[in-house]
């Protein structure tokens, strides 16, 4: 049998991920320093901060989706294009 040839090295992958990561990391980086701004100002507006964080986080995540999902279809299409 021959070897099924991948599409990614671990290399790519790595590649792909890395900015993936850091991204997230700043989200949630932005969340906590909100957090911090607000905390002088209450209890209940940390807690309106921290809900809409999420919230945010939440939406963020639906977009980002959306456009990889956007992307990977763009990309097969060119790509037949140049078939």
């Amino acid at each position: 049998m021959e070897k099924s040839k991948r599409l990614f090295t671990k290399k790519d992958l790595l590649a792909l991920i890395v900015p993936l990561i850091i991204e997230s990391a700043l989200s949630l980086v932005v969340g906590m320093i909100d957090s911090v701004m607000v905390s002088s100002a209450g209890e209940a507006a940390v807690s309106g901060v921290s809900l809409i964080d999420t919230v945010m986080v939440l939406i963020f995540y639906i977009f980002s989706a959306m456009a990889a999902g956007g992307a990977v279809v763009a990309g097969r299409y060119s790509w037949q294009l140049l078939r």
